[in-house]
């Protein structure tokens, strides 16, 4: 039975939303944008559909996969749901803001709303959870990690070579 066939034929019980914001990154254009985009998706390691819709058929395999991207009346799914899962192809859901947000404002009260990455994780998500991964998404996005890592090696590698020098190290 194809997941058309299960839409038309009863009410859905859980349902998989998948939504990929990564456009192909295997020849960017070499501007400084494009290589910042290409090394935050290298970062992020996404998996493709066909992994995701394979791990959502292997925890649920009654469960509806839809792409928010091809179903363009996904949405209207969210109310006649027990269940939803958010398919991230990463493992914080880099771009899923406004699918996040249509799925709170959609779905029912009772309607559990679990996401299940890329890396095989899979969590609940509720208002701490969101703020959580919205902090995540704005360090993944701008590197903070990295420029702190960096800004602190380059300002203790004086400390260092001095240190070394007085000690007759070359």
């Amino acid at each position: 039975m194809t997941d058309e066939t299960k839409l038309s034929s009863y009410g859905e019980k859980e349902i998989g939303i998948f939504f990929n914001p990564w456009k192909p990154e295997a020849d960017p254009q070499r501007s400084v944008m494009d290589l910042y985009r290409r090394a935050v998706w290298y970062k992020a390691n996404p998996r493709s559909e066909e992994y995701m819709r394979t791990l959502f058929r292997e925890r649920s395999p009654d469960g509806i996969f839809l792409d928010a991207q091809k179903d363009e009346k996904w949405d209207a799914h969210l109310a006649s749901s027990d269940s939803v899962v958010l398919l991230y192809p990463d493992s914080i859901g880099i771009g899923f803001e406004e699918i996040e947000s249509k799925v709170a404002g959609s779905k029912q009260k009772w309607a559990t709303v679990r996401v299940l990455n890329g890396r095989r994780r899979t969590f609940v998500l509720n208002g701490k959870t969101r703020r959580q991964l919205r902090l995540r998404r704005v360090i993944e996005q701008t590197m903070l990690g990295e420029a702190l890592f960096s800004i602190g090696f380059l300002a203790v590698t004086p400390f260092f070579v001095i240190s070394d020098l007085l000690r007759g190290k070359k």
